[in-house]
Parts: C-alpha cells; structure tokens; sequence
C-alpha cells in the first residue's frame, strides 16, 4: 500500500476567553493555509524506514501510535516537505496527524482524526489545527470546561473563506515562539484575565468578524481580525515580553498596514506574521514587507497563500 498525505497549515488568530467566568477556558479562531505543508508518502514495508526532514520528529510519532494500537508497523515513511517549525503555523500538529493518518490506512484501522489527536496528544488547548487538517476553512473552537484536562475542543463554527482573499506570511528568522511544554507552562502562568477582554473579544467577533466574513467584506473583516489579535496580545503581555512577541513583529504589521493590508497580526506565538489583501493587490504587500525585512537586515521567508478551505489530502493506492 501506498499513502501520500499533503497537509494545510494554519494561522491562529487568537483565543476568546482567559477568565473562565462563564465556566468555559479559550475558546480559538483560526484559518487553515494551503501553505505552507507537509507532504509524506508512506510505503508497505519489512521495516521502519523514514526518509527526508524531521526524522526523529517522525520515529516518535511512530512509536506513539503503534504503542496505543499494538502494532508493529513496517513502513517507509518519506517526508518531502514540511512546515517550519514553532514559528506559529501549526507544524507540530500537521506533521503529527500526517504521519499517524498514513499508519491508520497502511494498518487498515479506521481511527477519526480527533481520536488520532487524542492519541497523539494534540489539540488539547485549541482545536484549530486538527480541525484544519480534517476539513479546513475558517474555524471557531468553544474552548473547554474550566478545570477539565481531557479531550479536544468542539468546534462551534465553520466555513470556508473567500478564494480571491489572500495573506501574506512573513517568517523572520529570530527567536522561535513557545511550544509543546513551554507552551504548557506559559498557560499556567496567566493569571484569570480581566473578563472585559473576553467580552470585547465576543462582541468583535459576533458582530463585525462573522458579519464581514458572511458578507465577504475584506475591509471589515480584516479590521476585526486585528483588532481581536491586539486584544489576544493583552492576555499574553507577561509571558511574551508585550502585545508582540518581538519588537520587530510592530514593524512587520505596520509595513503589513501601509501597503495596504486590511488587517494585520501575530500567529500564535509568532514569530510568523500574516497579512490580509486580494489577490490583485498580493503582489505589492509581498514586495513591501520584502524590501522591509531586507532594511531590517532580517533574514527569514515571505509566503504569499490563500486559505485551504477542504483540509489534508491523502491518496491510497493498494
């Protein structure tokens, strides 16, 4: 048997809700990217064999699932692209879920992506990522029960996203945002944050993001969308050093907003940078937040994407 996986990325445009007064945590927005991804192809085989990038990362994985279903899988497993990782596009997640879809169908389980989420220890704070990779779009998730630990967020809304609305990702090379156990203790260490931010939150996103996005008004939505992600920031000031990650992520977005980019912010914990404009206009903001990063003496990958609105692709051939 023979399994090919390409997967979506995806941005995170922040959680809801760090209060917990309603008796519910975070809550996530989010979009899937069709790039940047991860392709695999996974073959039948003696042993276990695993070609390309993220070797290690892909053993683990390996060994997680066939640990949880008792298997003693044979397969070679070649990774041909990935995601950068923890730069805030969801790397772990996709490459994860890639890799465990691909044994499911080599071993003839017929295992749901959440329960392979579950089992691989993913989507346990959001549920954007796994639910970017089993039907992509533009996703809301309803948090969870304040104090539970168990299972993945359900997801209370979802469609798909104008074709003829881009964004553009900047990728700086500094410092790596949080993930895995730091991500973990940075949770931790938020303190119940003010509820009025969650009701900001709310309002923007019931009555000017939604709207906007029902409506296909870009200029409304991508106004909403930074608006909340400079509300997000709020919540994370103490863990990340402010509302950005990085003092160049302020100049990123504001390069982002002069060559007119309706609407600007941090993916998760960065440093990846996103950009909302049509099609048409693409090429401009692309070339501007180049030439800036280019002054700036800062390295890094500029990714110019519209959004994945159908989830992974995997293809079987016996």
């Amino acid at each position: 048997m023979d399994v090919t996986v390409k997967t979506p990325s995806r941005i995170h445009l922040g959680m809801i809700d760090l209060n917990g007064g309603l008796g519910r945590l975070y809550g996530s927005i989010g979009l899937a990217l069709e790039k940047p991804s991860i392709v695999l192809e996974a073959k039948t085989s003696d042993s276990l064999e695993i070609i390309g990038e993220d070797g290690e990362r892909v053993r683990e994985i390996v060994e997680v699932f066939s640990r949880a279903h008792n298997l003693d899988i044979g397969v070679v497993i070649d990774v041909k692209q990935t995601i950068p990782e923890h730069v805030g596009l969801g790397s772990g997640t996709q490459l994860s879920l890639a890799v465990a879809s691909a044994l499911s169908y080599i071993s003839r389980l017929s295992v749901d992506v959440r329960e392979i989420a579950r089992i691989m220890n993913r989507g346990a704070i959001s549920g954007i990522g796994v639910e970017s990779f089993r039907k992509g779009g533009f996703i809301i998730d309803g948090g969870k029960k304040a104090g539970s630990t168990e299972g993945i967020p359900s997801i209370v809304y979802r469609s798909s996203f104008p074709d003829d609305w881009t964004f553009v990702l900047a990728v700086p090379s500094i410092r790596r945002g949080l993930s895995g156990r730091e991500e973990e203790s940075a949770f931790k260490k938020i303190v119940p944050a003010s509820p009025e931010i969650a009701k900001d939150i709310c309002w923007l996103l019931q009555m000017k993001m939604l709207p906007a996005l029902v409506e296909k008004d870009i200029g409304a939505f991508g106004q909403s969308l930074m608006e909340i992600d400079r509300k997000v920031g709020r919540y994370f000031k103490e863990v990340q050093g402010g509302v950005y990650k990085e003092k160049l992520t302020q100049g990123l977005i504001d390069c982002m907003l002069d060559a007119g980019s309706y609407g600007a912010g941090q993916s998760s914990w960065g440093p990846a940078v996103y950009g909302l404009i049509e099609d048409s206009r693409a090429q401009k903001l692309e070339s501007a937040v180049d030439s800036f990063m280019k002054a700036e003496g800062m390295g890094g990958t500029i990714i110019r994407t519209h959004t994945n609105n159908s989830g992974a692709e995997i293809s079987v051939m016996e």
